[in-house]
């Protein structure tokens, strides 16, 4: 690739990433809020399974649709200088998502009774009840939240990473105040608040994106023939991108039949080990996919090779040490994120942490996977793959059930390992078909990074054993504190000792990296130098 393709590529990541951040940050304030001020265990997991079943339905019909096929073919129409016949298209696939939304919603309001029988069978008849009416609340917000992701992916395929990345941060802080301002008033207030908030971010997303929109017009036009392979592409798509949300809401299944408060905890250990998935798994496949759709359309293999690669190697140098940390550190991660009152199980939830963060070594190399997958417009090995392991996470769950005393966090591992299959699978398939991935230097990569990684975590796992603050003990302000300052140094020192050690083993990004750094540091010095 040229320098300016990796300087736009790398820019692009930053912004998306840096989004992301804040996005997540704005998350787990929303998350904390509800475990800390809800007003009991029932209503926190009576809220958590309604907002897990309508998420299946905003996931179903624009996380796949969005990432699997606007995406790519919008791109390909623009970099082909076609972009008003690719509207016609486009416009047609918005058109009919968004009435098929309103359908879907619709019939979800009308038998959430049953579907929350169903996901919900070890909760009590008033637990019931309540997500019930929850579920029927929060129906609305999904057409919403597909408008504005359906925005998003517009403004994606123009390259404008901030406005897209950025939007989602509005969305949780508007839920986040919706639950300090109305949890009083009770849960089903707060789900208004979270209804109000989709629209809000929709509203704001497209007034970035209206000038981009000028060819969209309201009709539909089936026969045309770019819509019609959108929509070959879309339909496995988005049963695809359905794969994790399900995955979950087996997970959620399963879980309500233990004790209450194990769909909270399991919930806050998934937001957990998905702040560094999201940060720089989501964030770079976010922000490749258009320049991969674009090498596929124009038929550059050889760059679409090394932007995989890159990618792969990327999120893999930074997960691979969180993964490890989160699994040492478990405990005093879970307490300063929701420690803000002793309604949270901090123990139980540590518990969770430790097997679910193996996950995010395999979903991150997903993120990047099952975008080349869709750039190449091939969305249906994902789909097969993704249909074999939700068997596997059905059959694991009630294996961990049945034959193990591991309880909830038995039931992530099962998410684990079904996870570990899905990326083995796709990984196989996808050298297969593209020859993208140089296995041999990817494996020798993830060595030196595992090592790495394991020398951090010894010295980790020597500081939390000779810690001075009990991240167990009941919350105080002034227990707070330590526990925060004392984390961050244990963060500190754990990113010190992964880098260092993978600079002596060589690891080429670790080494760019550096030289990246010691550049920004000279040039820094040299303006200061000029001042003075």
């Amino acid at each position: 690739m040229k320098e300016s393709q990796k300087k736009k590529l790398t820019g692009a990541a930053i912004v998306v990433m840096s989004a992301i951040i804040v996005s997540r940050i704005t998350g787990f304030l929303r998350t904390t809020l509800i475990s800390n001020l809800l007003g009991s265990k029932m209503e926190t997991d009576a809220f958590y399974m309604a907002f897990s079943i309508t998420d299946l339905m905003y996931n179903l019909l624009v996380g796949g649709a969005i990432s699997a096929a606007l995406i790519p073919v919008l791109t390909g129409y623009i970099a082909k200088k076609d972009e008003e016949d690719g509207w016609k298209a486009v416009g047609t696939f918005i058109n009919v998502i968004f009435m098929a939304m309103i359908i879907i919603s619709a019939i979800g309001i009308v038998f959430s009774p049953g579907i929350v029988d169903f996901m919900a069978k070890g909760y009590t008849e008033e637990a019931k009840q309540l997500t019930v009416r929850l579920v029927r609340i929060l129906f609305p917000s999904v057409s919403f939240l597909m408008l504005a992701g359906l925005v998003n992916g517009v403004l994606n395929s123009y390259q404008k990473f901030a406005a897209a990345a950025y939007g989602p941060s509005l969305y949780n802080l508007g839920s986040a105040l919706s639950v300090l301002m109305f949890s009083r008033f009770g849960v089903e207030k707060v789900a208004l608040g979270f209804m109000g908030s989709a629209l809000f971010y929709f509203l704001f997303q497209l007034s970035f994106a209206i000038k981009n929109m000028k060819y969209y017009r309201p009709v539909i036009k089936i026969r045309h023939a770019g819509f019609q392979r959108l929509f070959r592409l879309a339909v496995p798509s988005l049963l695809a991108s359905s794969i994790t949300q399900i995955n979950l809401l087996i997970l959620n299944k399963f879980t309500s039949g233990f004790s209450s408060g194990s769909v909270t905890a399991l919930r806050n250990a998934n937001d957990t080990w998905q702040l560094p998935y999201g940060v720089f798994a989501m964030g770079m496949g976010m922000a490749l996919l258009p320049a991969m759709s674009e090498k596929s359309v124009l038929d550059q293999k050889e760059d679409f090779s090394r932007i995989v690669s890159k990618g792969l190697k990327t999120v893999l140098m930074l997960n691979i040490p969180s993964t490890v940390g989160l699994m040492i550190l478990n405990v005093p991660v879970i307490s300063a994120i929701y420690k803000w009152s002793d309604k949270v199980d901090i123990a139980l939830t540590g518990r969770i942490l430790i097997f679910y963060s193996i996950a995010l070594i395999t979903q991150s190399m997903l993120a990047i996977i099952n975008r080349a997958f869709y750039a190449i417009n091939d969305t249906k090995t994902p789909l097969y793959v993704g249909t074999i392991t939700i068997a596997a996470n059905a059959l694991l769950c009630q294996f961990f059930n049945s034959m193990t005393n591991l309880e909830v966090a038995g039931i992530a591992l099962a998410y684990s390992l079904s996870s570990m299959l899905n990326a083995s699978m796709l990984m196989f398939k996808l050298e297969k078909k593209t020859k993208s991935l140089n296995i041999g230097q990817l494996m020798n990569f993830i060595i030196k990074v595992a090592l790495a990684s394991v020398v951090m975590g010894m010295v980790l796992a020597v500081m939390d054993h000779f810690a001075v603050v009990d991240f167990l003990r009941p919350f105080s302000i002034k227990s707070k504190i330590g526990e925060l300052v004392y984390l961050m140094m244990e963060i500190s020192v754990g990113a010190l000792v992964f880098f260092i050690t993978a600079m002596l083993l060589k690891v080429d990004e670790a080494v760019e990296i550096f030289k990246t750094a010691m550049e920004k540091m000279a040039q820094g010095y040299r303006k200061i130098s000029k001042i003075f």
